[in-house]
């Protein structure tokens, strides 16, 4: 359940349990991938618009909750989908029901570039090189 993901979320936060709370955060994307791929409004538009147009409002509204709640790590991409969903003062959300239905019917965003780029073979390579350390 979104409600309490994000319930334990902000338990792992407030700890400053960065590992344990990195991982929940992943969780709660996953969530919402899933809860896309199931529903499949492309595939339900066919038959009911309505609830096709509700599922695809509820998935919009998961942009602004999770920019919210990816902002401690991803600051400039959460700012991003923030501007993009028209949500620039969204905060923390207090109920995440209430957090799901923040943006009305017909509310306009915009497609930001690609948020995060592909990270190439060579790219990856080179930072473990630079970055990889030394254990004692």
């Amino acid at each position: 359940d979104l409600t309490e993901r994000v319930a334990r979320y902000e338990v792992q936060m407030d700890a400053i349990e960065v590992r344990k709370s990195a991982q929940e955060l992943r969780a709660i994307w996953a969530a919402g991938n899933e809860y896309l791929q199931a529903q499949a409004p492309w595939t339900t538009f066919k038959t009911d618009p309505d609830r096709a147009a509700a599922q695809v409002r509820l998935a919009l509204n998961l942009i602004p909750l999770y920019a919210v709640l990816s902002a401690p790590f991803v600051p400039e991409a959460a700012r991003t989908m923030l501007e993009a969903m028209g949500a620039p003062d969204a905060a923390w959300p207090g109920e995440v029901e209430s957090a799901l239905g923040q943006l009305p019917p017909r509310h306009p965003f915009t497609v930001p570039e690609v948020l995060f780029a592909k990270i190439t073979d060579e790219q990856r390579e080179d930072w473990e090189t630079r970055f990889a350390g030394t254990r004692d």
